[in-house]
């Protein structure tokens, strides 16, 4: 047995392993590129580590792929077979049961799984980053930062991956609002792990709502600083794009789209999302995106019957949308709008509904059914929350409500909702802004109207 970076005892049987598996964790943590590579180097070692196996199909699970389901099934059962062989630790056998777990269909319950093994290991940084990214994609903000309120301050800024927890705690506390603690500890976690992409993200976020975006730009302009990472860098350019779009430079918006948010024309549902999601934020706001809808549609048709992720599906409907392949995204709504009737009293089941309101409603936004699409996205609004992201990533289908109401008239409740994100923002939104002044525009121009035809009338 050894003893791995967080501190617990691992039982692989090789010191080589043991090293390689430490790059693993610190890996996942930063999201660096090469952790599969270091798990492969682990599993060539030590092909009956449990905890790898386990951890392994941890990762797979989380890439919402319905064609991964086999590997991570494989990861289970080697892991399974590997703790068999030789006896495994009470915080390894707690990996192995929520991978378990989550393979049947009960990822809140595999995450409770990994928060009871952390009252026993509670510098088990690794359990803390796969119960967070759990919980995110079930949309589960107040347990991201129940799970780590009592863990985070007081792990010690002395042990090696403090920061990266630190990171964790800072997008929990921006998730739930509480935007001067997560901006500090985000800071500070990028302060003590440079690494640490998911610290700076948080500041991003937090500097996204509250309408700081040259702030925000500043913070990310170090593209170096998160070189390293895996896919998430992706991410990182979308926010930045966000900031170029807050600022009303639309042409670098869509110029950093092709040369970052979408250079890679990679398939997984986190960069669809993110090119998506820009691009329709880029039309909402008057910018020809040309043909860039296709490629995205494309990948979108191959993950119709995916049904691993809803946040997941309600991008691949954007695509689809986007590229005006209107049957294809109705196809999703109805999948979605089967799940919520089928399967009663299971984890999926509110969040299918949601899914199946929001994709129709994206559909009557799209063929300007104003009325219909208002009505649909207002019903998902008040439990958007249960598809996962973010409050940023959500916050497309908040403008799509938005145009939803101007576009059949509801301009005072339209107006309402300007005016409530823009103070949540600090009274600084470009968006807002720009459709208050719109609807002002053609209140003034209606009462003008009414002023002359009575004249006339007169």
């Amino acid at each position: 047995m050894f003893i791995d970076m967080s501190g617990d005892v691992v039982t692989t049987s090789d010191h080589t392993a043991c090293v390689a598996w430490d790059r693993v964790v610190e890996g996942v943590l930063s999201h660096d590129a090469m952790t599969p590579n270091h798990l492969t180097t682990v599993l060539a070692i030590d092909p009956h580590f449990a905890l790898a196996h386990a951890a392994k199909g941890l990762m797979l699970m989380s890439l919402a792929r319905r064609e991964l389901l086999d590997a991570a099934q494989q990861s289970l059962g080697d892991a399974q077979a590997a703790a068999a062989m030789r006896p495994v630790t009470d915080r390894e056998t707690a990996y192995i049961d929520a991978l378990a777990m989550w393979l049947s269909g009960a990822p809140r319950k595999a995450a409770r799984r990994l928060d009871y093994a952390l009252i026993d290991h509670p510098f088990d940084a690794l359990a803390i980053k796969f119960t967070q990214i759990i919980r995110f994609m079930c949309g589960e903000q107040e347990a991201m930062l129940s799970s780590l309120q009592h863990i985070a301050p007081n792990y010690g800024e002395d042990r090696p991956l403090s920061g990266y927890v630190m990171g964790c705690y800072a997008f929990a506390l921006e998730e739930k609002r509480f935007y001067p603690e997560a901006e500090h500890a985000g800071r500070r976690a990028v302060e003590l792990a440079p690494r640490d992409v998911w610290g700076r993200h948080a500041v991003a976020h937090v500097l996204e709502m509250t309408g700081k975006a040259q702030q925000g730009e500043d913070w990310l302009g170090d593209a170096s600083a998160w070189a390293h990472a895996n896919n998430l860098r992706f991410h990182i350019a979308w926010h930045v794009a966000l900031f170029m779009l807050e600022r009303g430079a639309y042409v670098q918006a869509l110029d950093l789209y092709d040369t970052s948010v979408r250079a890679e024309k990679t398939n997984d549902y986190r960069d669809i999302a993110n090119a998506a999601s820009l691009l329709a934020k880029l039309e909402f706001r008057g910018v020809d995106v040309a043909d860039r809808w296709e490629e995205l549609a494309d990948l979108g048709q191959t993950r119709m019957f995916n049904n691993r992720l809803v946040f997941a599906d309600l991008h691949y409907a954007l695509a689809l949308l986007g590229a005006g392949r209107r049957d294809d995204a109705q196809a999703i709504g109805r999948r979605l709008l089967e799940d919520s009737e089928s399967h009663p009293g299971t984890e999926q089941t509110e969040t299918a509904k949601q899914g199946a309101l929001v994709t129709f409603g994206l559909l009557a936004l799209r063929e300007q059914r104003y009325f219909e699409a208002a009505r649909l996205l207002e019903r998902a609004r008040p439990r958007l929350t249960c598809i996962g992201g973010s409050n940023a990533q959500r916050d497309l289908f908040e403008q799509a409500y938005i145009e939803s109401l101007i576009g059949c008239g509801a301009h005072e409740r339209a107006a309402s909702a300007l005016r409530e994100r823009s103070a949540a923002r600090g009274g600084v939104n470009l968006y807002a802004s720009q459709r208050l002044a719109k609807l002002t525009k053609v209140e003034a121009i209606q009462s003008l109207s009414t002023v002359q035809h009575a004249a006339v009338l007169a």
